[in-house]
């Protein structure tokens, strides 16, 4: 399944709009590409989520603000508030991924890792 199948399915489909999610973490150009179409793609209430989740209880967790800062993203990008049931899910999603990338690289996630 390409990319732009799995966009087109994101508003029928719960695991499509998850995946894009986390994909959408990969790095700043690929997150502010998207950013920029949001609109265009019927895809705002992925941003709204993942930015509102980010700078939600960040001190609590390290790689949020490494997230943040790699990103390079402000709290003024959403649109929307979300708060509740989203969040939780994302930080549900964000906490598998990085067990799959200590387990996969030996390493934590932080943005020191890829000097």
């Amino acid at each position: 399944m390409s990319l732009n199948q799995i966009i087109e399915k994101i508003n029928d489909n719960h695991r499509a709009k998850r995946f894009f999610a986390m994909y959408l973490l990969k790095d700043q150009e690929t997150f502010h590409y998207y950013y920029q179409m949001r609109a265009q793609l019927s895809i705002s209430f992925i941003f709204d989520t993942i930015i509102n989740a980010l700078f939600n209880e960040r001190e609590k967790k390290q790689v949020k603000q490494e997230l943040i800062n790699l990103l390079q993203i402000n709290a003024d990008m959403a649109d929307q508030s979300v708060e509740g049931y989203p969040l939780k899910e994302f930080d549900k999603d964000l906490n598998s991924f990085l067990v799959y990338w200590r387990k996969n690289t030996g390493r934590q996630f932080l943005h020191k890792s890829f000097e």
